[in-house]
């Protein structure tokens, strides 16, 4: 089995919604929605993949993160991801994201994420710890 490792970011607002990029246009496992990040390279730590990643996304140098545990999850019978998970607060930061790759993004509380199509196996590991963490 193939994993992948990878560096995701959780914004947040102040009343516990968590922001998503909608993935339907790009859409690798038949998620519809997603979190902000992606794969770490040969020779970065999972920061150093977040901010880079964030600046390939949203053209956006993200400085305030804060990691809260790591997740791991199976998404087929050839895949499998572990995942490095960061929270940060929306704050007015999304006022200055230009957004590179998927069809837009929207806010949602945790419970509605829950019933989203979101990647297979992965996703709903990375929610179990933001919800311990924002509730």
């Amino acid at each position: 089995m193939n994993t992948r490792k990878v560096s995701v970011v959780v914004f947040y607002t102040e009343d516990k919604k968590i922001l998503l990029q909608d993935r339907r246009n790009m859409s690798k496992f038949g998620e519809e929605w997603g979190f902000f990040g992606g794969g770490i390279e040969d020779g970065e730590t999972p920061e150093d993949a977040l901010v880079r990643e964030i600046r390939e996304e949203l053209t956006y140098d993200l400085r305030d993160f804060i990691f809260i545990g790591d997740a791991f999850g199976i998404v087929d019978s050839e895949h499998s991801v572990e995942a490095y998970v960061f929270i940060s607060p929306l704050d007015d930061k999304q006022k200055h994201f230009k957004q590179k790759e998927g069809a837009g993004m929207k806010l949602f509380t945790i419970e509605e994420a829950e019933k989203l199509k979101l990647m297979p196996g992965i996703d709903k590991e990375i929610l179990k710890l933001v919800k311990e963490k924002l509730i």
